[in-house]
């Protein structure tokens, strides 16, 4: 009772989905982490469970999370395991996990060979983004000791684009190709996949046999795009899938001078009210203290409430969040982080239109 109302459009999920599909003609892993970017992600997973051909998370209990509603699809786990428990959750469940260096796959190689269990990976390889992956050259080692583990398939390989620069992508590519020439030597069912949303737009060049869309199947792009990108980004015609809501749950008139904790800060203001959303349900705060993604500045934002000017009809409907992109540019932020954060403690209601 009372929770903020997020509001996801499940047929703008699929008509995104649809339209990097028909931009890229290759497979589409969707990447439903972070609760789907804050959309839901069981429910996003089923439905696009006809459209993807696979999906991605960040962790295994996210992975856990959306198995059922994935239909049989592949999950992989963008994570590398750290230790046997989390490689027997992986293998158990018939997840695809990450290896990026030859620690990981003699961890994988042991456990599975204790366990007679199999496992499909894929390869991550570092070509810039120095998060997780390995160089080449220690590539071709890693895919000799796993040619010789009989319960280790190799089922991919795979990098990331670190930066929304064309130039710099092409050298990332330039690199996975060697990658990709590598470990299609000795697994020749391998799909190889590089690009995400941004990659998506540079051409089927990057495409190779899969592409992994998160920021996009939500309606969002980077906003670093060249304007041949934007172009073709305006071809796709997303939609945003999310809004939020809350309720103005007072009204009063304003007295001795204060709004909310700290110093005054609605000076000359008679008549207030009080929106039910606050930090703790994941919005943001701007330097004042006020909450970002109103366009009234004269306001406070506490951890479970936001002061604004003027008075309104209690219960009225309120909605705090429409365009991610506004309130990421107002807080120096992304929209991926305000779309991960505004429905922390919201209620879900999903909707087809």
């Amino acid at each position: 009772m009372q929770k903020v109302i997020a509001k996801v459009n499940l047929t703008a999920l699929q008509n995104n989905a649809k339209a990097f599909k028909d931009l890229t003609k290759t497979r589409l892993f969707a990447v439903v982490k972070a609760n789907a970017y804050g959309h839901g992600a069981e429910t996003v997973t089923a439905c696009l469970s006809h459209i993807a051909d696979g999906f991605a998370v960040a962790l295994i209990d996210e992975a856990i999370a959306i198995r059922a509603a994935a239909c049989g699809k592949e999950i992989l786990v963008f994570t590398p395991p750290l230790n046997e428990e989390e490689v027997y959750a992986l293998a158990v469940n018939g997840f695809t996990a990450t290896v990026p260096d030859l620690w990981t796959a003699k961890l994988i190689a042991s456990v599975c060979q204790t366990h007679r269990l199999r496992l499909c990976v894929h390869l991550k390889i570092n070509t810039g983004m120095n998060r997780y992956g390995m160089h080449l050259s220690m590539l071709g080692k890693v895919c000799k000791f796993l040619q010789n583990q009989p319960f280790i398939e190799v089922g991919g390989v795979y990098s990331h684009l670190y930066t929304c620069t064309s130039e710099v992508a092409k050298v990332q590519r330039a690199l996975f190709i060697q990658a990709e020439r590598i470990v299609k030597r000795r697994y020749s069912n391998a799909i190889a996949h590089l690009s995400a949303t941004y990659g998506s737009l540079l051409g089927t060049e990057f495409a190779f046999d899969g592409v992994r869309i998160g920021l996009g199947l939500y309606g969002y792009l980077p906003t670093e795009l060249a304007e041949s990108e934007k172009s073709i980004a305006d071809s796709l015609q997303l939609q945003r899938a999310l809004t939020v809501e809350t309720k103005v749950t007072a009204t009063r008139k304003a007295s001795y001078g204060g709004a909310g904790y700290g110093a005054p800060c609605m000076d000359k203001i008679e008549n207030l009210s009080v929106l039910r959303v606050g930090y703790a349900d994941g919005f943001l705060r701007d330097k004042r203290g006020g909450l970002l993604c109103e366009k009234d500045k004269s306001q406070a934002l506490c951890m479970d409430a936001c002061i604004v000017n003027g008075r309104q009809k209690r219960g009225k409907k309120i909605t705090v969040l429409s365009d991610a992109d506004k309130q990421a540019t107002a807080a120096d932020t992304i929209s991926y982080e305000v779309l991960c954060a505004a429905t922390r403690r919201a209620e879900f209601r999903y909707e087809y239109e």
